[in-house]
This record gives C-alpha cells, structure tokens and sequence, in this order.
C-alpha cells in the first residue's frame, strides 16, 4: 500500500509521425496538472418487469481531458496560452516616422516599435527643425510611447527617427490549435518513488483568463482534450492515449 503525492516536471513536445516524442521543452514551474476521464453512455430501462430497471448501458464513447496551471511566463508556454505565433524580431533603426497632424500640448504618440533608444524629433518644414528635448517626453522607452509638452510654431507633423531592440512577439490566434505530446517526469513524494506519464496528443484550447495585473504572483491555467492516437494504439504496451509508468516492487 502507497499513499501519494506527486511533483514532477512537466515537458510539452511535437509528436512524430511514428508516435515518438520529438524535441520535448520543459514548461517550468507547474503546480498542478491534472486528468479527467469520462465516458459517454446511454441506459436501457427494461420493460418487462413492471419496475423499469436499468437492464443495460451501452458506452458510446470514451474522452480524457487534461488541466494544467503554468506559473511560468516563458515563449513556448505563451504559444499555447493564446495559439500565437513567434516571430524573432531583429532590431534596427527607423527615420522619418511620421505622427499625426494636429497635435497639441499633452498628446501621446506610439511608435511603431517598442524597446527604442536615440529618439529625436523633427518637423515638416523644408529645411527640418529639430523638436527640442525639452518640448517631449520620452514617457515610456518600452513602450514607445512619447508626450508632447510643447509643439511650438514646428510644422507639423513631426518625424521621428530612433533605433529599437531585438524582441520575440506573440502574435494571437495565428497558429494552429497546438497539439503536444506530453511528458511528466515524477516523483511521489509519499515514498520517493518515480512515476512518469506520457500522454501522445494532447490539443490545448486557449487560455480563458490572463491576467496582466495582479498583486501576487501571476499564473494560467490551460486545458487540452487528449486525442486518440492510432500509431501507438496498435502497440498493445502503449494504448491509445497515453500510459503511467513507476518501477516494479
């Protein structure tokens, strides 16, 4: 007899065409991850009796879904999250950026880029004056985002010209819905113990909450239907979905 309590790390990878695991990434801290299993089934009331008892149950289908909470902010955990994208974003340098026309004290501009250094201003006019320092503020250089305290008499609209860093950008709902195989590599606390569990295609839906201001340390929970897997279900000792292993006694 084994009471339990598991910890592990938790790895998500691409799934081969031959059912392997292939390049499996750790997703950091995860505290909790769990597994539902379900059936969908239909009862027979027999009609025989006089009672209308249950007479059989026929089972019309088998699901398992799986939840997992990352504590991690890190790229391959944010793809899932929201089915994004990820574009390495080389860093480089614009002029001639132009801002809206018509601004006046106390109106913000965004650049085009975040993460931006040697900003200078310049207006429309024939021969380009430069915007002192003095009449913008550079309120937020990760941002982009840029304060006019004072226009003056420039000929607007004004210019910018500045450099920007390199940066990895998660564009939303522009990959496929991700699916993973899934590798737990644990450990039972109770008795020290392994256990791993292997789980070949799991499809995560999106994030349903993501929370970009919080008070306490931030996390998101994920949830993913685990698919049928034909390639392994012909191999007796790996089933269809997925398998627990720990050691023999």
């Amino acid at each position: 007899m084994s009471l339990f309590s598991f910890q592990g790390k938790f790895f998500a990878g691409n799934r081969l065409p031959n059912g392997k695991l292939e390049k499996p990434v750790w997703a950091g801290n995860v505290p909790s991850m769990t597994l539902q299993l379900a059936t969908d089934s239909t009862n027979k009331t027999e009609s025989f009796s006089g009672n209308r008892l249950q007479y059989g149950r026929l089972q019309r289908g088998k699901t398992a879904t799986l939840n997992v909470t990352f504590d991690e902010f890190l790229p391959q955990n944010i793809a899932l999250a929201v089915w994004a994208s990820v574009l390495d974003v080389a860093g480089g340098s614009v002029t001639g950026e132009v801002f809206p026309s018509g601004l006046v004290a106390g109106d913000r501009v965004k650049l085009d880029h975040p993460f931006v250094s040697a900003l200078t201003i310049t207006d429309s006019a024939g021969t380009p004056a430069t915007l002192p320092p003095a009449n913008y503020e550079l309120e937020s250089a990760n941002a982009g985002l840029i304060e006019l305290l004072n226009p003056g008499a420039l000929v607007q609209p004004f210019k910018a010209a500045y450099t920007y860093a390199s940066r990895q950008s998660f564009t939303m709902f522009t990959a496929a819905p991700p699916e993973r195989y899934i590798l737990l590599d644990g450990i039972n606390t109770e008795n020290n113990e392994p256990v791993i569990v292997t789980l070949y295609r799991c499809k995560f839906d999106p994030v349903s909450e993501l929370a970009f201001i919080n008070d306490e340390y931030g996390n998101f929970a994920l949830t993913g239907s685990v698919l049928y897997d034909v390639v392994n279900a012909a191999n007796a000792n790996l089933g269809g979905f997925g398998r627990i292993d720990q050691k023999a006694v």
